[in-house]
């Protein structure tokens, strides 16, 4: 509209200039005049014509604004309401979630806080959760006594191998009442990292069902647990006598929670072991009355080892060692001979890896108990070469 209004003001001009010329060229006077009022009539005429076409195009252009500003305010509007409405559902499915979980914070939150705990997963994290009794209602089991949580605590963080898990006492804020959906909301906060969880069943106020579930304990391409069913105990019979019911309770939840620790440990080893090389000793820090605990931690570690020496963190005749000595104490000699002759060959090889002098006396000393004489004579000849060889590095020879 502004171009052709244009457009017609500079055609118009010309026409005036052009009749300008041919007045000056050959009009009278008085025909002057009258053109001249006629021009000045014309021009008042364009000027209105050309202030309506402006005030048209000015009402235009304000009418285009109203509309982007009112399109605007608008979709403000819109975007406002879509905001809202997300940040609701994120509330909401948060509260859910949080109401939900079996612990305090959120996902995020719990899994910065475990990383921390365990220094970015250098050692594995205790989670004990309260144990769940059937004959309590929901209530009761989530603001109810939270039975066995305090004798599992006290017995790990009073043995000698305290410091190779981490507990985090206080993390689950109630008993697993959805067992198989909160461990799995558990895994997936905590994927990442080793974690061993603790928590069980009060079946009839008379039997307890301890579980334990691990994960990250040895490294994995897929994401993998282990879980081991206690078998069930029973609670000790009611007395009518205060302090003998008392007793009785103490004496059973003690016993519970120094199986838990010993299991625990045993699974702390695992980790240090195929994660870091590091001899198991736990076994050896049991008292003499606890032969067949002493036995089954043995026993337990043995295969530990294979995935050390497969991933490099144990040499394979120094693992084949220890094999044999864990053999040794859970009482297996016929394994404990095999494996102690298979590392024996090992190290007799010259082409094999330096073996330390005190390694081969541990094999000498496995070999005395295990094998027969020809068996610790070749040993012992093993660990004189050994010793010989060592002093002549140390010289530089």
């Amino acid at each position: 509209m502004l171009a052709a209004g244009m457009f017609r003001g500079i055609t118009d001009l010309s026409g005036r200039l052009l009749e300008i010329y041919k007045m000056k060229r050959d009009g009278s006077y008085f025909d002057q005049q009258e053109f001249a009022h006629l021009l000045r009539e014309n021009e008042a005429a364009a000027a209105e014509i050309r202030n309506a076409e402006r005030e048209e195009y000015a009402a235009v252009i304000r009418a285009e604004e109203a509309s982007r500003n009112n399109q605007y305010e608008i979709d403000r509007d819109w975007r406002q309401a879509q905001i809202s409405i997300q940040t609701k559902a994120a509330q909401d499915k948060l509260d859910r979630d949080m109401a939900n979980a079996p612990f305090s914070y959120t996902p995020q939150e719990l899994r910065e806080l475990v990383r921390e705990r365990t220094n970015n997963g250098s050692r594995p994290a205790l989670l004990v959760a309260p144990f769940f009794h059937e004959e309590l209602n929901r209530e009761g089991n989530d603001d109810g006594p939270h039975a066995f949580r305090v004798a599992i605590r006290r017995a790990w963080v009073n043995s000698q191998w305290a410091t190779d898990v981490c507990s985090m006492d206080g993390t689950m804020n109630r008993p697993l009442r959805q067992t198989d959906l909160d461990v799995t909301l558990l895994q997936r906060a905590l994927s990442d990292l080793p974690v061993i969880l603790v928590y069980g069943d009060v079946q009839a106020g008379r039997r307890v069902w301890p579980t334990l579930t691990a994960w990250n304990i040895v490294d994995s391409v897929n994401f993998e647990s282990v879980q081991v069913n206690f078998p069930p105990l029973s609670l000790p019979p009611t007395s009518s006598d205060e302090e003998i019911r008392r007793a009785n309770r103490l004496a059973f939840e003690d016993e519970l929670g120094y199986s838990t620790a010993l299991t625990v440990g045993l699974l702390g080893e695992w980790f240090h072991l195929a994660k870091y090389g590091r001899p198991p000793y736990i076994h050896r820090t049991l008292p003499e009355n606890m032969g067949l605990e002493r036995r089954a931690m043995a026993l337990g570690l043995v295969a530990a080892y294979e995935v050390a020496i497969q991933r490099g963190r144990v040499d394979g005749a120094l693992g084949r060692i220890q094999q044999a000595a864990l053999y040794r104490d859970a009482q297996f000699v016929d394994e404990a001979r095999s494996f102690a002759l298979n590392a024996l060959s090992m190290c007799e090889d010259f082409n094999a890896p330096f073996v330390e002098a005190s390694i081969i006396r541990l094999l000498v000393n496995v070999l005395t108990e295990v094998g027969d004489s020809p068996q610790v004579a070749r040993a012992s000849r093993l660990l004189e070469v050994i010793t010989r060889r060592s002093t002549m590095r140390s010289l530089g020879w």
